[in-house]
């Protein structure tokens, strides 16, 4: 098992105005994911909370005969073509050896603001093999709070390994019984490589056991318009092996209509992300009272600072965003001659 304790990226919510173009949220998971996700931890039943969880309800052991944790983790990607591309992604185990009781394990996201109905959610997933032991999982929504009990509408199933019926048909996914009943439409219940397509042969095993390659997804979030909801991966499922999801983003109509502009004069924040620091630098056309402040994706001021009458020419200033939890914010300085924006990642 690639059980490489990689946790991962950023949490990516911006905001900007053009219907579909801004990113309300963003997580491609190449990097440690521990400075924004609660790992292990069950979420609080919170409304506008801005951590992501990786929680295992069932608690049931590993059977694969490592040591797998219960919860998503970190994990690189399974398929050999995927590792070239994808620095990590977040994975499940199922394998417990146990054929009645389900896993339950939720990797939930922070809030996400849906304005109107531009909103789509976009994300890869691939089981560690298909069609023996393929391992499925929903999609599910919650417009109340972050606690598992809330997540009732399901906007997507993948179906599960259930039997081999035929020994003789080992790679023809008609010799299997999957659960729930495959349909054939991507959104319905699905069987990844079921149509041949995103798996990938493992010389080490035969072809009753492909690889799977990240495949992309996406759904509509318009029925959500207005509200503030959570997603969550619900991992699901009866002894199987892994499953894996990557690059989760939500495009849409950022929530507080602000678009970035640079046009009034030259604005720069760096580095960007940033866990600690940043340097501000501006180019003023005219002497102003210059005002620094930091916006959160719902809008909320977090951080202001008042940097006095300056002259005109290029400045920089220092400021600490070591205490802002992990995210995308707004950064905006104001001066007479007009208001810039810029958008910064705290990791």
């Amino acid at each position: 098992m690639m059980k490489k304790l990689l946790f991962t990226s950023a949490m990516l919510a911006t905001l900007g105005a053009s219907a579909q173009n801004d990113t309300l949220l963003f997580s491609d998971f190449n990097t440690d994911p521990s400075v924004y996700m609660q790992i292990g931890v069950a979420p609080p039943g919170n409304s506008g909370d801005q951590s992501w969880y990786s929680y295992d309800l069932d608690q049931l052991p590993d059977g694969s005969g490592g040591s797998r944790p219960g919860e998503w983790f970190w994990v690189q990607a399974y398929a050999p073509s995927d590792t070239l591309t994808q620095q990590g992604t977040m994975g499940a185990n199922s394998w417990t050896n146990d054929p009645v009781n389900k896993v339950e394990n939720y990797l939930v996201t922070s809030a996400i603001q849906i304005v109107d109905a531009n909103a789509t959610l976009y994300w890869k997933s691939a089981p560690r093999q298909t069609p023996r032991y393929c391992d499925g999982y929903f999609v599910t929504v919650s417009t109340t709070i972050n606690d598992v009990s809330s997540f009732t509408d399901t906007l997507f199933r993948a179906s599960e390994f259930a039997s081999l019926d035929n020994q003789n048909l080992p790679n023809d996914y008609a010799s299997y019984t999957f659960v729930p009943t495959p349909t054939g439409n991507p959104l319905a219940p699905f069987v990844h490589g079921i149509d041949l397509t995103y798996t990938e042969y493992n010389p080490a095993s035969d072809s009753s056991r492909l690889y799977g390659v990240l495949r992309p997804f996406s759904v509509s979030l318009a029925q959500y318009a207005g509200q503030t909801i959570y997603i969550c991966f619900l991992h699901n499922e009866i002894d199987d092996n892994l499953i894996s999801i990557d690059d989760v983003r939500v495009m849409g109509t950022a929530p507080n209509g602000i678009a970035e502009n640079n046009n009034v004069f030259e604005f720069d924040v760096y580095p960007n992300p940033s866990s600690d620091m940043i340097t501000v630098k501006y180019d003023l056309p005219s002497a102003s009272d210059v005002v620094f402040s930091i916006y959160d994706v719902t809008g909320k001021l977090v951080r202001s600072e008042n940097f006095g009458q300056q002259a005109s020419g290029l400045q920089t200033q220092q400021v600490s965003i070591s205490e802002l939890a992990a995210g995308v914010y707004q950064a905006r300085v104001q001066t007479t001659a007009g208001t810039v924006n810029s958008r910064i990642v705290k990791n």
